[in-house]
């Protein structure tokens, strides 16, 4: 059983699947792999990264784009609800925010090497960013990432 003081931050890629982005199928496996979770006492942080990311994805997806909002929609909608397995992460652009987006976060290499060399992207680092913000910020003590994205999986 995970601690109650430890929380899951939900990747794009992980928001992308669940929504059906990769189809129906894809989308099972990962509502299935989700409700384990869940049932295991995992808690989930839908990062504002993540959010904006996946509406992006939809906007330019060229079939579906209105199921898959609407799919987004009632993501969002649930993660809102009282005290769901889900979290919104509320993030402010501000300067220390920023600052640390270029600094790389705690991957040991600044945004420009991330970006020029195709580790991570910007979403990526945003979100370690958000992750580690959230961790100083709350009560919680442990934070993970949930993601498909190999490269970003080795910085959570």
């Amino acid at each position: 059983m995970p601690s109650p003081w430890s929380v899951v931050f939900v990747d794009t890629s992980v928001l992308l699947q669940l929504i059906g982005m990769d189809g129906d199928e894809a989308a099972r496996q990962i509502a299935a792999e989700f409700e384990a979770r869940k049932a295991g006492g995992q808690r989930f942080v839908i990062p504002a990264t993540a959010i904006v990311e996946t509406g992006n994805r939809i906007a330019q997806h060229s079939s579906d784009r209105r199921r898959l909002a609407e799919r987004l929609q009632f993501v969002l909608q649930a993660a809102s609800a009282a005290d769901p397995p889900r979290i919104i992460r509320a993030a402010t652009l501000d300067p220390q925010f920023i600052q640390e987006l270029l600094d790389g976060n705690s991957t040991g290499s600044d945004l420009v090497t991330l970006l020029g060399d195709g580790r991570l992207g910007t979403g990526d680092v945003a979100l370690l960013v958000e992750r580690d913000q959230f961790l100083r910020e709350t009560a919680y003590v442990s934070a993970d990432v949930w993601t498909l994205d190999r490269e970003l999986k080795a910085y959570s």
